[in-house]
């Protein structure tokens, strides 16, 4: 389901411009590279990152259409005593006292006016529905040596050009807020993050590894005509599901399921077929219903797909975490080359020829 972003409003409150008068001549403090120490905090500005942000919230994942633009932010309590890092991603109204405000950095004569008295101001992004993966939503007590990450969202700028990033006094404790200068350059944006064969994805204290994937004929067995072997050679894709909690966690593969419930492959513009055999055939170790993996254990399975044709290098597999009681997407990407593997012995025995004494 797409979600169209709701822009905070920016408005500068009074009492931001109370705060800056109050203090005279004190300026606030300029950030020489991207590290600062403001009130005890030290501030730590990472790489921002444009891209297309996927929430989840409950057991429904989201799309935003538009980027966004976010910038990581680490905070470390170098002074003395704790403090509390209060974020303010659910504030609609922002100010320069309470919240992290983005604007362009001036220039000309007046480049080294900071902050200028005119701010052009990027607007933050204040998100519908769910939490970015990685920001955070409460507050945090920070002891003394101790860290906290989080993740600030603005809407794209449409232009190169510096941008100013203010942290508020309300995430330190200092007076005035902490400026870094951002050399922002566009770039395309990032889409949602796709892991490895072999990385595992957290989903709460749930963890979900692809273990191998390749072409192969797969052996069944039939309630009426027995054991046998797939007529096709499809794709098998191997995963792992770890139960890392406390308690036990219901998998429901959903092999047998419709719709976009299951496992889905993509390549090439293409959306793979899902393989869903008879009510009436079992694949040999394919798990079938639900299955109960106790606290500490795993289970391996596969789900399988038509094979992709001959041209094909890089496939997209995405598995629903809802399927073991989770929420959001575990995407990974594939490496596949087309091969015809050996058939297995079964299905190169020759037909029985004719007996012409029984009219065959």
């Amino acid at each position: 389901m797409a979600l169209q972003p709701t822009s905070r409003a920016c408005l500068p409150l009074v009492a931001a411009v109370t705060i800056l008068l109050a203090v005279g001549c004190e300026k606030p403090t300029v950030a020489e590279g991207s590290t600062a120490t403001v009130g005890g905090v030290e501030f730590t500005i990472g790489d921002y990152q444009i891209r297309y942000l996927e929430v989840t919230d409950s057991s429904d994942t989201y799309e935003y259409p538009q980027p966004a633009l976010v910038i990581p932010i680490t905070a470390t309590n170098v002074g003395e005593g704790s403090y509390t890092y209060t974020p303010s991603h659910t504030t609609q109204q922002m100010s320069e006292a309470q919240t992290p405000l983005l604007y362009h950095a001036p220039t000309g004569e007046k480049a080294d006016e900071l902050p200028p008295a005119n701010k052009t101001m990027i607007n933050g992004v204040f998100l519908a529905k769910g939490t970015v993966d990685g920001q955070l939503t409460k507050n945090e007590t920070v002891n003394k040596g101790e860290s906290v990450s989080d993740l600030l969202l603005f809407e794209v700028p449409d232009a190169a050009k510096p941008l100013i990033l203010s942290i508020p006094p309300a995430l330190h404790r200092g007076t005035l807020p902490v400026l870094f200068k951002i050399d922002f350059k566009p770039t395309e944006p990032m889409g949602p993050k796709f892991h490895k064969v072999g990385e595992s994805v957290a989903f709460g204290t749930t963890e979900f590894t692809v273990t191998s994937s390749g072409i192969e004929y797969v052996k069944t067995r039939d309630n009426v005509q027995g054991e046998g072997y797939s007529s096709d050679p499809l794709l098998k894709v191997t995963y792992e599901i770890e139960n890392k909690g406390s308690d036990a966690i219901s998998f429901d593969a959903a092999h047998r399921s419709v719709g976009d419930r299951g496992a889905s492959l993509y390549g090439k513009g293409t959306t793979f077929k899902r393989v869903r055999f008879a009510s009436s055939t079992r694949v040999e170790g394919q798990l079938d219903g639900t299955t109960l993996v106790e606290a500490g254990q795993k289970v391996t399975d596969f789900v399988l797909f038509d094979r992709p044709p001959d041209g094909t290098e890089e496939l997209s597999f995405e598995y629903p975490a809802r399927l073991f009681g989770g929420s959001g997407l575990a995407r990974f990407t594939l490496s596949y080359e087309y091969a015809d593997p050996a058939k297995p012995a079964e299905l190169t025995k020759p037909k029985p020829k004719p007996d012409p004494d029984k009219g065959g």
